[in-house]
């Protein structure tokens, strides 16, 4: 079932005796997109993998529907598309590969696997480069297999990490368009100083030194 809530209150990450984020609260409905925004070393990225379940908390909780999340939970991450700013993908493997092997994980169908990744870099203009190796691809087609990989998916929430970096008006525009334009019924967040991004996203938050900050 696709949440409807996502909530987090008072979140907050430390390592190696730093504190990464402090005091980090919001509330997210499905459907709706939220930006994070602010220099490097601000903590979006921090906040992305918190937020995946992928990094422990040290304070504050979140929830999910009311139901509390911990990290780590295989149920919960299993829910979650991950988009990463490096794009995360397996250079030696086809775009497709790449695509399926997260779906093969889940122990889906070969039949709804190829489905899947047909329609997912379908979906991102690159249904022609399905059978060429990742480390053959430009900058921006990786950054298109990443955002596929993630949908392909299914998720029900979207975390993506600088997700229009490398991409030309025309790709920026059809990547925003599949992450955030209605009637999606995902929960979306963007890591990003895109204006484009900003501009359409319901909500944005700013981070500095892993706080949130006034615009």
């Amino acid at each position: 079932m696709t949440p409807s809530l996502l909530g987090v209150s008072g979140l907050g990450i430390r390592m190696g005796g730093h504190t990464l984020l402090d005091d980090i609260s919001f509330e997210l409905s499905a459907g709706q997109a939220l930006a994070l925004s602010g220099p490097s070393g601000s903590g979006k990225s921090v906040l992305l993998h918190a937020l995946a379940g992928v990094l422990p908390w040290a304070t504050g909780s979140l929830a999910l529907d009311g139901d509390a999340v911990v990290s780590h939970d295989p149920a919960y991450r299993a829910r979650i598309g991950l988009i990463l700013q490096s794009h995360g993908l397996a250079s030696g493997l086809t775009a497709e590969e790449n695509l399926a092997l997260p779906l093969q994980a889940r122990g889906l169908p070969r039949a709804e696997i190829v489905t899947r990744c047909a329609q997912a870099l379908a979906d991102v203009d690159l249904e022609g480069a399905a059978g060429q190796l990742v480390e053959d691809l430009s900058g921006g087609q990786r950054q298109r297999v990443g955002v596929a990989r993630a949908l392909a998916l299914q998720p029900a929430i979207v975390l993506a990490d600088e997700p229009t970096a490398e991409l030309d008006p025309a790709n920026r525009a059809r990547i925003l368009t599949l992450l955030v334009a209605p009637p999606t019924p995902r929960l979306v967040v963007i890591a990003s100083n895109d204006p484009q991004v900003l501009d359409v996203c319901a909500e944005v938050l700013h981070l500095r030194e892993g706080r949130l900050v006034s615009a």
